[in-house]
């Protein structure tokens, strides 16, 4: 039985183990390392995750959803073919791919994951993703921070043997900035910041909406065939921009033009580009350190390879940043050496990784101008080295109370109620003036996410303790199991039909994008694909896949 490491990404995730003394990363079906974390419901109820699945976002879009990850730990539901799904559900459609794709590479059972989650994960976050793995069947432990995974896989790809990164981890939705120390086998986490709703999709939005701007189109009035579409073609031309000088976004019966390079590019994001300083800046002051006293910053994630990022990253902080290893890879390589570490795998056991709480864990306490609005009292500070124990020492506040509700809180605002409440703890205590009655208050968090909170009555030496592992959208474990076991019965397409599934799906939305002889081109080879499926011709089938794939490539590479 094996344990593999996984970066579950909002645009693509990735599985990764360690298999004859290597750390591999493990291809799909496809024999492709990146699947898109993408999920679509087809007619007969199975369901695809995937490169189909992300053709399918233009073709049948009702059935059909990607980027999810941004609304992990929350209660948004997703309706797919009139079926309801939660993202962590989604996810986990995910995670069994990744799960089925590992079982058949390594050739043993996968019970076990570590997965990279941001540095900038709440508790409900984190929470959603664990229960995501309990509900594809996996055993999820361990979470780890997608910087700590980063700064693991780059040590060990530079060779060198210390130093201090600013890892710039910028996937398709969401932004984590760390300061990260690496010597003697140490890997030490010294601050995070981020964004968790800033991404390269928003440079795709962006893209999408200066079109529309430009021809005199409402983005936000477009259906959801022609937004999926829209965004597709701006996600292209942005790919493009990472290895040429210039691109084309090409949209519409009229074949409307944008014509984009990375210079009009930069000068569209300026928006975006201050969320990151922001983010920076509130990085560097947490470390207390100055971009002099860093010696590398690396890129990673998939969008950091936009040439505007590396551009816009030298200039605000006069440092050329770099990629060690590939930027897409890195996290899914560092979660796997993590979980070659809880494999105690004999070449890399003797790694250390520290971690540290991402937000500040606290309390409430009277705001004297505003009863009904407490102040929030920091317990645990944001960036504590875990695992981390604080106590805080508090009073009655007002005379002859005789309840008081510890109110927890996990964020950075100043009242309470503008941060996430964790749970509450209720006790009894003696009547006595204000002031005098005295409570320690003591936060214990530990490496996997688990907050105990004791509270202790100092008159009355009683004591009262709380654990909490989730926020407040825990659901209980029979739930989960119940769930689970729904969730089994929708099945995911077999390996050997995804690359014939793909084609289809590819086609299928050429189809709709396309018009004329090329459109004529791609509804023969759809039914002739049809036709031998349909039949059962495999040899006929093997031809015209490759006749499809060379034809949808030639059509692509036209536009």
């Amino acid at each position: 039985m094996a344990i593999i490491g996984i970066d579950l990404g909002t645009t693509n995730s990735l599985a990764c183990a360690c298999k004859d003394g290597s750390i591999v990363l493990i291809p799909n079906a496809l024999g492709q390392l990146l699947t898109p974390s993408a999920v679509s419901v087809e007619e007969d109820g199975s369901i695809c995750v995937g490169a189909v699945a992300k053709e399918r976002l233009i073709s049948h879009p009702e059935a059909s959803v990607a980027s999810f990850k941004r609304f992990m730990g929350t209660n948004h539901i997703f309706r797919l073919s009139g079926q309801e799904f939660r993202p962590q559900e989604l996810s986990s459609f995910v995670l069994r791919q990744l799960k089925e794709d590992a079982e058949r590479f390594l050739g043993e059972e996968v019970t076990e994951a570590v997965i990279s989650v941001p540095a900038y994960f709440n508790d409900n976050q984190r929470y959603a993703t664990k229960q995501a793995g309990a509900l594809a069947g996996i055993h999820v432990e361990r979470l780890v921070n997608e910087p700590s995974a980063a700064a693991l896989a780059a040590s060990r790809l530079s060779k060198e043997e210390e130093g201090s990164y600013l890892v710039f981890d910028f996937g398709g939705g969401t932004l984590d900035v760390s300061v990260v120390d690496y010597f003697d086998n140490v890997i030490e986490i010294i601050a995070v910041s981020g964004d968790n709703h800033l991404g390269g999709d928003d440079f795709d939005k962006l893209i999408a909406q200066s079109f529309c701007q430009a021809h005199g189109m409402d983005y936000k009035k477009l259906g959801s065939k022609e937004r999926a579409a829209m965004l597709r073609q701006a996600e292209e031309a942005k790919r493009k921009l990472t290895v040429e000088k210039r691109a084309e976004l090409v949209y519409g019966p009229e074949e409307k033009k944008l014509e984009l390079t990375n210079v009009h590019l930069a000068d569209m994001s300026q928006k975006i580009f201050g969320r990151i300083n922001q983010v920076i800046t509130n990085v560097l002051s947490d470390s207390e350190r100055t971009i002099e006293e860093i010696d590398e910053v690396v890129l990673v994630g998939g969008s950091s390879k936009m040439p505007v990022i590396a551009f816009y990253l030298e200039t605000c902080l006069g440092k050329r940043p770099c990629a060690i290893g590939s930027p897409d890879e890195v996290v899914a390589l560092g979660a796997g050496i993590y979980a070659g570490i809880k494999e105690r795998r004999e070449e890399i056991r003797d790694l250390v990784l520290t971690d540290i709480c991402p937000f500040t864990l606290g309390t409430g306490i009277i705001n004297r101008s505003d009863r009904n609005n407490p102040i929030m009292s920091p317990v645990i500070e944001r960036n504590s080295i875990l695992p981390s124990s604080r106590s805080g020492f508090y009073t009655n506040s007002y005379d002859n109370q005789k309840h008081i509700v510890v109110g927890i809180y996990q964020g950075e605002a100043y009242y309470c109620r503008e941060n996430i409440e964790l749970g509450e703890i209720d006790m009894d205590i003696l009547p006595m003036p204000v002031g005098e009655s005295c409570f320690e208050l003591t936060f214990t968090y530990d490496i996997n996410g688990i907050l105990e909170v004791e509270v202790t009555d100092l008159q009355q030496n009683i004591k009262k303790r709380k654990l909490l592992a989730t926020g407040g959208i825990r659901v209980p474990e029979e739930e989960v199991e119940k769930r689970a076991q729904k969730l089994k019965a929708y099945k995911l397409v077999p390996p050997g039909g995804i690359r014939t599934k793909l084609a289809l799906a590819r086609g299928e939305r050429l189809f709709e994008e396309l018009l004329g002889e090329r459109r004529k081109a791609v509804a023969a080879i759809l039914e002739q694909l049809q036709e031998a499926m349909n039949g059962r011709n495999d040899p006929q089938l093997v031809k015209l896949m490759k006749e499809a794939e060379a034809l949808f490539d030639e059509l692509e590479g036209n536009r």
